[in-house]
């Protein structure tokens, strides 16, 4: 059996504006299409906008974010192994290391 994997999508009102229910849904259904084991965490945002939906994958070495992502890119993010911080077009890479996050605690 796999090891499950967490993702977390954001609940707040901006987020769910944007889709993130929708995106939520997709990645749930999608995962149980490829036999993916998935938590599924609802999460607060990261002030983020401009990357609303920002979703994050926890891998061994800290959270993946990406953003902003569509229900349309569900098929191309599990292509690109999203689930594993896999390279695709919408990775913003490590959470922590976005400029905008990174530079809050200086």
């Amino acid at each position: 059996m796999s090891e499950t994997v967490t993702i977390f999508v954001p609940l707040d009102s901006a987020s769910v504006a944007l889709g993130a229910d929708e995106v939520a849904k997709e990645i749930m259904q999608q995962a149980v299409k490829k036999g993916v084991p998935i938590n599924l965490v609802r999460n607060g945002s990261r002030g983020l906008i401009w990357a609303e939906p920002l979703i994050e994958v926890k891998t061994a070495t800290g959270r993946v974010a990406y953003g902003p992502v569509d229900v349309d890119d569900m098929n191309s993010l599990f292509d690109a192994n999203f689930l594993f911080g896999g390279a695709h077009p919408l990775c913003l890479g490590p959470t922590e290391e976005i400029p905008y996050l990174k530079n809050q605690n200086r």
